[in-house]
Parts: structure tokens; sequence; C-alpha cells
């Protein structure tokens, strides 16, 4: 028969073995929910640029909000058309993601908030044409966004951007 001291002790150990196994997970699953929202923003980036409207859309959850400076476009229809208004072909735009910081609110939300210059040219570039000469970038904003966990997985409930820098642009040498 174990003395109740010993007892007290496993229980202790045992207590605490669980608790680490339980911090191990939660670490692990943060690691996973960060990743996640940092792929769903390339993810937005790369489908912006070459002006892929479901792939953008998709990006959102189904009532995702998208605020730009042009105005709110909230719900995926809405975001997607978003994307389907622009001129084609489109004009050549890159987003340059930089800093990105995701914050874990829980299992289910996250937050973020994300630096990119924007570079917007005044001509499609296809393979063979010369790159659009540049005074300098076009601007750089802030973006400040909501993630949530539904039943596709992890998607930005609500993105907003904030313009910091106006630069030069293209050069009309």
């Amino acid at each position: 028969m174990r003395s109740p001291l010993a007892t007290v002790a496993l229980s202790m150990l045992l207590l605490t073995m669980a608790s680490r196994s339980v911090a191990e997970l939660d670490a692990e699953s943060s690691s996973a929910i960060v990743i996640a929202c940092e792929r769903l923003l390339a993810d937005y980036v790369i489908y912006r640029d070459h002006l892929d409207a479901d792939g953008f859309a998709n990006t959102f959850s189904e009532d995702g909000e998208l605020v730009l400076g042009s105005g709110a476009f909230r719900g995926r229809a809405a975001i997607r058309g978003n994307i389907t208004s622009r001129p084609r072909p489109g004009v050549a735009h890159m987003l340059l993601m930089t800093t990105v910081k995701i914050t874990v609110l829980d299992e289910t939300r996250a937050t973020g908030i994300s630096y990119a210059i924007v570079l917007n040219g005044d001509r499609p570039v296809n393979k063979g044409d010369r790159p659009i000469p540049m005074k300098g970038i076009t601007s750089a904003v802030e973006y400040h966004t909501s993630f949530s966990l539904t039943d596709e997985g992890w998607k930005i409930s609500r993105l907003e951007l904030k313009s910091v820098f106006r630069g030069g642009g293209i050069s009309r040498t």
C-alpha cells in the first residue's frame, strides 16, 4: 500500500505531465493557426495580383468583409465583384507583403496586422514585354485582418486596408 505522501507526489507528477502536454498542444495548435492565416494572406495577394476572382473571394468567409479606400464589400459575391469589375486585361499590379504578425485569440479566431508595398502599372506585362519604369512605390499600406475557423477551414472574416504612404508610382518619362 502506498503512503498518502507518495500518492500525492505521483498525482502531482501526472498533473504536471498532463499540463505540459496541453501546453505543447496549445503551442502546436497556435503555430498551425498562425501558418494557416499567413497562407491565407499569401493567397489573398497572389489571387489579387492575378485577378483570380474566385480564388480571391474564397480566401474570405461566406459573410466576409473587404474594406478598401474605394468602399466596403460584404460577402463573397461582392468581394468577387471587386475583382471582376476591373478592366481586362488587367494592368500590372503587385502587392509585396512584408511584415505579418498574427495573434491567436482562441481555437476559432485570430487577428493580424501586416504591411505591404503596392506597385501599380499602366499596362499589362506579358512575356517578352519590357518592365514598367517606376519613380517609386505606388503606396505602402497596412492590412488589419480578422480570421475565423469555418466549416471550410481558416478564412478571412474581415480585412481592412489603410493607406499609410503614397509614392511617385509610374515614371512618365
